[in-house]
């Protein structure tokens, strides 16, 4: 399945701030929230087993970096790579979008056909492993602010907070990106309407003209629209 193109969300220039640092230390700190889920929720790795070792690669649109995740019986491995890189890691499912929606995914909470048809998310890959794993995260109920916020060990409470601060910031902010997309929009679509308005009021005066016109006056017309007949001689 594929979807619609880049959405800018209040991350992209963010993202553009970080493309010329290192993924590395991002890699080490996903790969410790990783293992603690796989800790904390192995029955996601278990509905995952029929399939066998899958790969999933996702593709943040608004950070410069791709995660592919490694699910064995054992646990998952990430390993991040940047967007711009000459060929994107193999995979047997790609995930492409927002890194909100992104999580949305994971957490089960947001409706992914809902996110695909919408053109938020882009899917394509093994039609098997994209059920499993959809399956296998709708049952698991994560909350990966929580789980985040928990390898901050006795500074889980203030690390939850700065989350939850973050998220509704968040969220202000890519309101106020909406609201501005649409001012923006709304000249260009008046006009449009307008457009069309115009070539609907054109095609009907056409129409009450070619009716107005004697029946061989029209087919002369018709003929001279067609180009010069022939007579034959």
């Amino acid at each position: 399945m594929t979807a619609g193109a880049t959405r800018l969300t209040p991350l992209t220039p963010i993202g553009a701030l970080l493309r010329p640092l290192p993924p590395a230390p991002l890699q080490a700190l996903l790969q410790r929230l990783a293992d603690r889920l796989s800790r904390s929720h192995p029955d996601v790795l278990d509905r995952l087993s029929d399939v066998g070792t899958a790969r999933l690669l996702l593709v943040a649109t608004d950070l410069p970096w791709s995660a592919l995740i490694t699910f064995t019986a054992d646990g998952a491995e990430v390993t991040l790579s940047r967007t711009d890189a000459e060929s994107a890691p193999e995979a047997e499912a790609t995930v492409t979008g927002p890194v909100e929606r992104l999580v949305a995914c994971a957490q089960g909470g947001g409706d992914g056909d809902a996110m695909f048809f919408a053109r938020e998310i882009q899917v394509t890959g093994n039609s098997d492993v994209l059920v499993a794993l959809r399956n296998a995260l709708d049952g698991a109920e994560l909350d990966v602010g929580q789980e985040f916020a928990a390898l901050a060990g006795p500074l889980q409470r203030p690390a939850t907070d700065a989350i939850g601060g973050a998220a509704w910031l968040y969220r202000r902010m890519a309101d106020g990106l909406d609201s501005l997309k649409a001012e923006i929009r709304a000249p260009l679509q008046n006009r449009l309407d307008t457009q069309a308005q115009e070539i609907a009021q054109l095609r009907a005066e056409v129409q009450r003209l070619r009716r107005r016109q004697p029946r061989s006056s029209r087919a002369s017309s018709t003929v001279s629209a067609q180009g010069d007949v022939e007579v034959p001689t």
